[in-house]
């Protein structure tokens, strides 16, 4: 998974696997917000503020894979340019 990382250019984000989600059993247990209150200790809750900082620090590497990925559909597509630029 690091080597996909750094391959696809985002060496500067530590990557870890994100752990399984939990499947519905027979029982028909309704998830939402009170399922995981009870679930989760409190040591793997993340504050406001730790959320953010991971939005701000994925921004820039996720919104450049995105651009990557747009210019490779464009060149496949035979145009090398954004028309609506």
């Amino acid at each position: 998974m690091q080597r996909a990382a750094a391959n696809a250019g985002i060496a500067g984000v530590p990557v870890q696997a994100a752990p399984a989600k939990p499947t519905a059993g027979a029982t028909g247990a309704a998830t939402g917000p009170a399922d995981a209150s009870g679930a989760s200790s409190p040591a793997n809750r993340l504050s406001g503020t730790e959320i953010e900082e991971l939005a701000r620090r994925l921004l820039d590497p996720v919104s450049r894979l995105i651009r990557a990925d747009l210019r490779r559909g464009r060149e496949r597509g035979g145009r090398l340019h954004d028309g609506r630029r």
